[in-house]
């Protein structure tokens, strides 16, 4: 009967408990990806799909469209993990948030930029010859306001750096009355021109009484 091997036991890997990390990681990437996302966009007004889920194919006009790929990479060393250093794991979930949300960005303004410039709908620098308020005027000259779920007119939001952001702010403060009300009597118009393509929208649906 042989007797006991003198090799040593070491730390057996269990697919159960490996699985359940993986699943936490990337449910806690999901979420926080989600809270980054609604920043900038009502989660009521997002549709997302499931790949290959109930997809169908018809013959289209149009040209054939791109999915737009992100993707994130990072790093973890082997001596955080055999010194148990549990931050990598949150290390490694922000990391991840942070470039996958970078991505979003940077599609979300290249997918603007290339509808604003196949419509024409652009301002350039002779626009407002360097005056920041009056580029920001013709802009809400040249675009059309939106209404919510509820049928209220929403004005636009302006993305710019924060350092930019309060550069702008302190000139729209040095403009004179005329120019914010100009700028009022704009977004006025702007905003019952919404609100009167809406009414003609509804107007073409026909609804049962109750």
């Amino acid at each position: 009967m042989p007797g006991e091997t003198s090799r040593p036991s070491f730390f057996r890997y269990l697919h159960d408990s490996s699985e359940g990390l993986d699943n936490y990681v990337h449910q806690q990437i999901h979420a926080r990806l989600a809270e980054r996302r609604s920043d900038l966009f009502d989660e009521r007004n997002i549709h997302s799909y499931r790949h290959g889920d109930r997809w169908t194919n018809e013959v289209t006009d149009n040209e054939a469209s791109e999915i737009h790929r992100m993707s994130a990479e990072t790093t973890i060393h082997s001596i955080d993990i055999i010194n148990h250093e549990t931050t990598t794991i949150e290390s490694f979930i922000q990391s991840m948030v942070e470039q996958l949300y970078g991505s979003l960005m940077t599609h979300l303004y290249e997918t603007i930029g290339d509808a604003a410039k196949s419509t024409g709908n652009t301002i350039t620098g002779d626009d407002h010859r360097g005056d920041e308020p009056a580029g920001i005027l013709a802009m809400l000259k040249k675009i059309e306001f939106g209404v919510d779920r509820h049928g209220r007119a929403t004005r636009p939001s302006l993305h710019v750096a924060p350092r930019q952001g309060e550069a702008l702010i302190t000139a729209l403060n040095q403009k004179p009355p005329e120019f914010h009300l100009e700028f009022e009597m704009v977004a006025r118009k702007k905003e019952n021109s919404a609100i009167a393509r809406e009414v003609e929208r509804l107007s073409r649906y026909r609804w049962k009484p109750r």
